[in-house]
């Protein structure tokens, strides 16, 4: 395969196995639904404090969701418990499931996240919102613990745009 490569595009055949290393790196770089889980995990638990106090909100260990479908070898890594919504965030997407309607928003497709700056508020709530704006211009609305929980969601957020956007 590397010969012909090398026929077909001569300043990789120059470069002798330079095309090997390069297949190695991508493949090194693309990232399974496993390894997102895990980095995110591991960059929530160093991040967060007292998880044990959160009301509504857990980092989720088991690689299966009772409530929601997921696409398959995608993982949950947090959610969001209410009475009012249930709310994950997988290795793919961020999912709300509000009476029986269900909202979804792909990593793939977000644009902009807004926490909002509920640190500012004198009787803050336990619960608030959180808004993701897609490529397209849509916007989705998303509840999220307030508090020390906020911390667990925010980052579990941001670690798996990160690992997508490194792919």
């Amino acid at each position: 395969m590397t010969e012909w490569f090398g026929s077909k595009f001569p300043q990789l055949h120059e470069a002798g196995g330079t095309l090997t290393a390069s297949l190695k790196n991508i493949a090194q770089r693309m990232k399974t639904d496993n390894s997102i889980k895990e980095i995110t995990i591991a960059s929530i638990n160093r991040k967060v404090m007292n998880p044990e106090s959160w009301i509504y909100s857990k980092v989720c260990l088991e690689n299966k969701s009772e409530e929601f479908t997921l696409e398959e070898n995608e993982l949950p890594i947090f959610e969001i418990n209410s009475s009012k919504a249930k709310t994950i965030i997988t290795t793919r997407h961020i999912i709300e499931k509000e009476n029986e309607n269900i909202c979804f928003v792909s990593f793939d497709e977000i644009d902009d996240v807004i926490y909002g700056d509920f640190k500012k508020q004198i009787n803050k709530p336990e619960l608030s919102k959180f808004r993701i704006v897609d490529i397209f211009g849509e916007q989705y609305d998303f509840q999220m613990e307030t508090g020390k929980a906020s911390i667990g969601l925010i980052n579990s957020i941001n670690t798996v745009l990160k690992l997508k956007a490194s792919r």
